[in-house]
């Protein structure tokens, strides 16, 4: 198998579409989707499932991906040997919005770490506001940060993610009586929208479970305990969209930010052009 194709196929896995995968890698749709047929054929077996709500491995895919994934980190270090003569090195403080700490974000982290073994990356977790005001603090060098639709941050947008409605796989809703939701705590925004939406269906509801982390949310939905909201990038396995299904308004989407406060920290424009190339549109 050429390592063109593996990189392609972890691509389209990591961005759930083709076409995520070809703004990703900065080439057509049908040259990826070319590269997928090519290696679907050298494998002998289908390796994704092209759904509605976007691209998903199949078993065989997955029992791929892991190589998909060391090949391109493989070709990623090649290419940072020759990217400078001089490594630079010391601290670089980076700020992660929660809800990304559990996707592919971290492997880019580890890419990076690898190819600059002389920069000491010091990553802080935590919510958009708590970032924002580590960076007007100056204790970040940079950080992803999201913004509602209505809201203003400044900075480069990366990414638009639209706000779904998700529930379980494997869980049938109920057409009538109280609809259970799964929600964040008091202080995130995502919560009264989605009880604002709710209400306007005039459906009755009941909270069936809290939690004030992407992790807890994404947990509850996971485990057929309600419906709940989130981003369409960080919507885990094993969940599906009902938005239409139980006919609920759209949510106001957010966007993906990328806020510079020291760019000439040790890394913070290679890290910062590598987040953009992950996640540009």
């Amino acid at each position: 198998m050429r390592g063109e194709w593996l990189v392609t196929f972890a691509a389209v896995v990591e961005a759930r579409s083709f076409t995520g995968a070809a703004k990703r890698l900065h080439r057509t749709q049908s040259a990826i989707s070319m590269q997928i047929q090519q290696l679907e054929a050298a494998a002998g077996v289908p390796l994704l499932i092209r759904e509605r709500a976007g691209v998903t491995p199949t078993e065989a895919g997955e029992r791929l991906l892991p190589h998909a994934r060391r090949t391109t980190e493989a070709l990623l270090d090649a290419a940072a040997i020759f990217n400078s003569a001089e490594p630079a090195s010391g601290p670089l403080r980076i700020g992660i919005p929660e809800e990304y700490s559990g996707s592919e974000l971290p492997q880019l982290l580890s890419h990076f770490q690898r190819s600059q073994p002389n920069i000491e990356l010091l990553v802080q977790s935590a919510s958009s506001d708590r970032l924002t005001t580590a960076i007007e603090d100056d204790a970040l060098d940079l950080a992803l940060l999201v913004a509602d639709d209505n809201e203003q941050r400044h900075g480069e947008v990366l990414l638009y993610d639209p706000t779904w409605w998700v529930v379980a796989d494997n869980i049938v809703l109920p057409t009538s009586g109280p609809l259970p939701l799964v929600l964040f705590d008091q202080a995130c925004w995502w919560r009264q929208w989605a009880l604002n939406q709710v209400n306007e269906t005039g459906r009755e509801w009941r909270i069936a479970y809290t939690s004030d982390s992407i992790a807890g949310v994404a947990a509850a939905i996971q485990a057929g305990l309600g419906i709940g909201v989130l981003g369409k990038s960080t919507i885990p396995k094993g969940t599906r969209s009902v938005t239409k299904e139980l006919g609920l308004p759209n949510l106001p989407g957010s966007q993906l930010i990328l806020q510079r406060k020291n760019p000439n920290a040790p890394g913070a424009q290679d890290m910062a052009a590598l987040m953009k190339r992950h996640f540009s549109t």
